[in-house]
């Protein structure tokens, strides 16, 4: 009897197992489609919706260490949305490791180069309530409209509060670049600032371009 249940349980995972990755690879397109802002956060969507979206507007590409595009698969992948042959906006795989675990997420760049468009997490195993708030709406939405740079066009990445940005009297230009962090939870905020800077810096090179092109 144990090895025929084993034999089905094999069979069932093995079976399941293409069904597991597809749910994976529409979860991502979603995460990505909500960091570029091409889908609502409140509205429901089908895997077939969700799939279309992502393939009707989205060019996943890499980016060399010139910071160029390039179809060759590299260590910097970047999904990109153009609007008539311009760079509209660009979102960036983010990675970051909070109090317990790693925070995996998606960061979106407008086409200047400089301003964050979105940002979404999808996976991570902080603690409910506080470091997991990280995965709600009211932190993330936050992001949209940052700036990664400084009045000079200098690149200083985002900040992140211990506790809310107004209580820090900080200066107009630095209001321009932090968001409010979650109560209870600044080793996973700091985790997360930190993180997302080393990763925007691997991209700085192509977000330079696009400013300069801005300029």
């Amino acid at each position: 009897m144990c090895i025929v249940c084993s034999i089905a349980l094999t069979i069932a995972a093995v079976g399941l197992k293409p069904l597991q990755a597809k749910n994976e690879l529409i979860d991502r397109q979603k995460n990505i489609l909500l960091a570029l802002n091409l889908i609502d956060r409140k509205t429901k969507y089908t895997p077939d919706t969700i799939q279309e979206t992502y393939n009707n507007n989205v060019n996943a590409q890499f980016i060399n260490t010139q910071g160029a595009i390039t179809s060759s698969e590299t260590e910097l992948p970047i999904f990109i949305v153009e609007n008539n042959q311009s760079i509209q906006t660009y979102a960036i795989p983010f990675k970051a490791y909070g109090l317990w675990s790693w925070v995996y997420g998606y960061i979106a760049l407008e086409g200047d180069g400089a301003t964050i468009a979105g940002l979404t997490v999808y996976k991570h195993g902080e603690t409910p309530g506080l470091g997991a708030e990280c995965e709600k709406e009211w932190f993330q939405k936050q992001f949209i409209g940052k700036k990664i740079t400084d009045s000079n066009g200098k690149f200083i990445s985002i900040g992140i509060a211990k506790g809310k940005v107004a209580d820090l009297n900080l200066s107009q230009e630095a209001l321009k670049s932090n968001v409010d962090g979650m109560s209870g939870a600044t080793i996973t905020s700091k985790g997360i600032e930190k993180y997302l800077k080393l990763e925007l810096a691997k991209y700085e090179s192509f977000s330079k371009l696009l400013r300069q092109q801005e300029g």
